[in-house]
């Protein structure tokens, strides 16, 4: 049966820094403009904003027509964002996967970066989604169900052959957030070469 959630476009991901980053929100400044500069995200690129100064605020903003990337101090855990903000082709299973393929490009150009020489490693074993949509996506029960059962097809194919798992924030007053948790790390490459 459908769901209102399999309307949502509006989706957000975020991919957790390794506990010994050593970078600040700042540093992405320039690597933003360079981005847009080199053309290295396959978005209509915008704009970069430093809200570094909000306390776990967003931090530095890549603003893209489709959606936007941020270093994104969210919860008091460092992490890349990507939040899709216009309409994508296909149904909501398909439009998480595009979106997370998204992230785990932009991560990989981080990690690769040479101005960051290293200092920013992802794990891959954790996923936060978020969805930006409380008319379709409240945070409830039946919408969380809901979200999982398109969410698990993508959950699957990220971690085939370790175990997995799915949970909610349970604070109603939030959006509707999930965190996907595998029992074992994984790099951002083994994630982009699932995600081909």
């Amino acid at each position: 049966m459908k769901h209102a959630v399999d309307d949502l476009h509006r989706i957000g991901f975020k991919l957790f820094v390794k506990d010994d980053a050593r970078i600040q929100p700042r540093e992405l400044v320039p690597i933003f403009h360079g981005w847009i500069q080199t053309g290295a995200i396959d978005q209509l690129v915008i704009d970069v904003a430093d809200y570094a100064h909000l306390h776990e605020g967003p931090g530095v903003v890549l603003v893209a027509h489709e959606g936007n990337f941020a270093l994104d101090c969210g919860g008091g855990r460092l992490g890349l964002q990507y939040c899709r903000k216009q309409p994508a082709e296909g149904p909501l299973p398909s439009r998480l996967a595009a979106a997370c393929r998204i992230l785990v490009k932009a991560a990989t150009l981080l990690e690769g970066d040479p101005a960051l020489t290293g200092r920013i490693r992802f794990r891959g074993e954790e996923l936060e989604l978020v969805a930006n949509d409380r008319l379709l996506a409240p945070s409830s029960d039946e919408a969380f169900d809901a979200m999982r059962v398109a969410l698990s097809p993508l959950v699957a194919r990220l971690y085939p052959a370790t175990p997995w798992a799915i949970t909610r924030n349970p604070d109603s007053r939030e959006r509707l957030t999930l965190t996907i948790r595998a029992a074992r790390p994984t790099t951002l490459a083994a994630l982009a070469d699932r995600l081909t």
